[in-house]
C-alpha cells in the first residue's frame, strides 16, 4: 500500500501506458495470443509496380496501392536563378507524371528541397504556376547540398485515378 497518493498517481501513470504497450506487443508478436479471427499476414509484403525504371540505384516512378511515388527531380540554373531551377525540377515532375498517364492535378504531396531558404519566394512564385488551384500538401526544406550542384529538388506522391 502506498502512503503518498501523489506517488500512487505517478506510478499508475507510468504503469498503465507501459502495460497497454506490453499487451499490444505480446498480442501482435506471440502467435499463441493472436485471436483465431485475425486476418492472415501478407505472405509476400507490399506490392509495387515499377512504372519507370531509373537505373541501378532507384526507380523514377513506382505505383503501390492507389499511389504513385516519384523519386526526386533536381533543378539547377547556371546563373543561380532559383525560379529557373524550380521550373526545371517541376517540369521534370510533370513529365514523369504524364509518362505514366497522370498529371500535376493528381499530386497529393510534394516536398521541395532548396539549398538556400532565401529562394523561398522565387520557388513559390514558380510553384504556383504548376499548381494554380487545389495545390497538393507541401513541405519545403533547406538542405546543405543537393546532388549534381542542383539548387532545388522536388519529390511528389500522386493519387492513382
Amino acid at each position: 500500500m502506498m502512503r503518498n497518493p501523489r506517488r500512487a498517481l505517478v506510478a499508475a501513470a507510468l504503469v498503465l501506458p507501459l502495460g497497454l504497450g506490453a499487451c499490444h506487443t505480446t498480442a501482435t508478436t506471440t502467435p499463441a495470443t493472436t485471436p483465431a479471427t485475425a486476418a492472415p499476414a501478407p505472405q509476400d509484403g507490399p506490392r509495387k509496380e515499377i512504372l519507370t525504371p531509373g537505373g541501378a540505384l532507384f526507380s523514377t516512378a513506382i505505383r503501390s496501392g492507389g499511389m504513385i511515388y516519384l523519386s526526386g527531380v533536381i533543378g539547377r540554373s547556371a546563373d543561380g536563378d532559383a525560379g529557373a531551377a524550380t521550373r526545371q525540377a517541376l517540369q521534370g515532375v510533370q513529365s514523369r507524371l504524364e509518362a505514366v498517364g497522370h498529371s500535376m492535378a493528381d499530386a497529393i504531396k510534394c516536398t521541395v528541397y532548396m539549398i538556400d531558404m532565401e529562394d523561398y519566394g522565387a520557388m513559390n512564385q514558380v510553384y504556383t504556376e504548376f499548381f494554380p488551384e487545389n495545390p497538393p500538401a507541401r513541405t519545403a526544406v533547406a538542405v546543405r547540398a543537393l546532388p549534381a550542384n542542383a539548387q532545388v529538388e522536388v519529390t511528389c506522391i500522386a493519387a492513382v485515378r
